[in-house]
Order: C-alpha cells, then structure tokens, then sequence
C-alpha cells in the first residue's frame, strides 16, 4: 500500500513536519495541494452554475479543515 499525505498551500509548517517525520519511510510520500483554485473559487462557480454546493463533504472539505489527508492507495 502507498500512503500520500496531501498538506494544504497555505500550510508549510505541516509540509515541513510531515516531510521530516517520514523521511526515509517507504511507501510515504508526503505533497503539497496542486490545484490552481481552491476548493471555495471551485465551488462558488460550480454554485453559481448548479445552485447549491456539495451535499456531503468530500476529502477537499478536510483538506481544507485540517490542513491535511491521507490517502491510502493499494498497490
């Protein structure tokens, strides 16, 4: 199993002690949030669009909650 711990842009203390953390652990990569927008710019257009946001939350709603997911992905 791969575990990708995804740490939120505006979060670089957590990067920082995530990367140092598990450094050297296999199968633990720690990255930061790639996406261009954030998860509100999204969702206020999708809104705009659609007329209502989400109605359950998904991993972006913890990520911007927490400042972090883990994700585990089977190999």
């Amino acid at each position: 199993m791969r575990i990708f711990i995804v740490v939120a842009k505006d979060r670089p203390d957590l990067f920082q002690y995530f990367t140092a953390a598990f450094a050297g652990v296999d199968g633990i990569e720690v990255i930061g949030d790639r996406r261009l927008a954030s998860d509100d710019q999204v969702a206020a257009g999708s809104a705009l669009r659609h007329g209502e946001r989400r109605a359950t939350p998904d991993i972006y709603d913890e990520l911007e909650e927490r400042g972090f997911v883990i994700v585990r992905v089977p190999t």
